[in-house]
């Protein structure tokens, strides 16, 4: 009994060895594949290129393509953060104060939306540059009180083709009709 368990010493010796490298192996290319697949996440770079710029063009002339790339993706725009205005009375205007920049050269459209209920309070039509929205009264109907909105500006050109938009938070306060002059 005790020459059976000497001569399968050896033999575990060996089949614990090679479990280990095995393990060890495996361990290896685990990692190795963990490695390959975050290189792969980033970018991957052409191989077909020739360094420096396409030939023809001043360093002026980029610059001024760039500007007007930038200058058409720009849209500036103004409106009051904190409107007011009155619930009842003859004059139920907000005051707005929407304006289109005269040196924007685009259209603007505004919709007013509350953000508690996604309803839209309020919409001009399309302004061009150089003019504003001075006051104007909501689409609907709403009880006094602080409502937070957003304003959603959205840009056309010239020819009315749709750029882009962008928004603005505001808060709009609403008085009773008397309140928000102060006369009765």
């Amino acid at each position: 009994m005790k020459e059976q368990k000497r001569s399968l010493m050896p033999v575990l010796l060996m089949l614990g060895i090679f479990l280990l490298a095995a393990l060890a192996a495996a361990m290896y290319f685990y990692l190795q594949g963990k490695k390959n697949i975050q290189k792969t996440e980033g970018l991957v770079y052409e191989a077909n290129i020739v360094e420096g710029d396409i030939p023809g063009k001043s360093p002026e002339e980029r610059q001024r393509e760039l500007d007007a790339i930038v200058e058409e993706g720009m849209l500036a725009m103004s409106i009051n953060a904190t409107p007011s205005g009155k619930t009842s009375g003859p004059d139920k205007n907000i005051n707005w104060l929407i304006e289109n920049p005269s040196n924007q050269g685009k259209l603007i459209r505004v919709e007013v939306w509350r953000n508690d209920t996604g309803e839209k309070i309020y919409e001009t039509g399309a302004i061009p540059p150089g003019n504003y929205v001075e006051g104007a009264p909501l689409k609907v109907e709403l009880p006094p009180g602080e409502y937070a909105c957003t304003a959603r500006f959205y840009a056309y050109k010239e020819d009315e083709s749709y750029i882009g938009q962008a928004g603005a938070q505001i808060k709009l306060t609403l008085y009773e009709g008397r309140e928000a002059t102060g006369i009765e």
